[in-house]
């Protein structure tokens, strides 16, 4: 295992438009994931987003906070080369991040891009 990096974020709106779009979906009760092959870099890419309708500035914040640090758990075993949208859906915020890891973990094993 490498020493941490910091993760590459998304943060241009095309960048995330173009995953929507073109890229495959996989869900669980509290995640959903896009990913989309990235043939520019051979870096892996990956944006959190979290709907207003899921509460206030605070409570999207805390959740962000929850999925990111679950993502930062799996950072170092995710292929390179992908664009990757993490979306909280609507139980997101009963689960804890352990919780939050395990399913972002069975969803990235779906989507094939777990290393181990």
């Amino acid at each position: 295992m490498e020493e941490s990096k910091k993760i590459a974020v998304i943060k241009e709106n095309h960048l995330f438009s173009k995953v929507y779009g073109k890229g495959k979906s996989f869900v669980s009760k509290a995640l959903a994931v896009y990913v989309l092959k990235n043939y520019n870099k051979s870096e892996t890419l990956v944006g959190f987003t979290v709907s207003k309708s899921r509460g206030n500035a605070v409570k999207r914040n805390l959740i962000r906070r929850r999925i990111r640090e679950a993502y930062r758990t799996l950072y170092p075993f995710v292929k390179k080369g992908y664009l990757i949208v993490i979306v909280a859906r609507g139980s997101c915020e009963r689960y804890s991040s352990t919780v939050l890891c395990d399913q972002l973990h069975d969803i990235l094993k779906r989507a094939s891009l777990m290393t181990d």
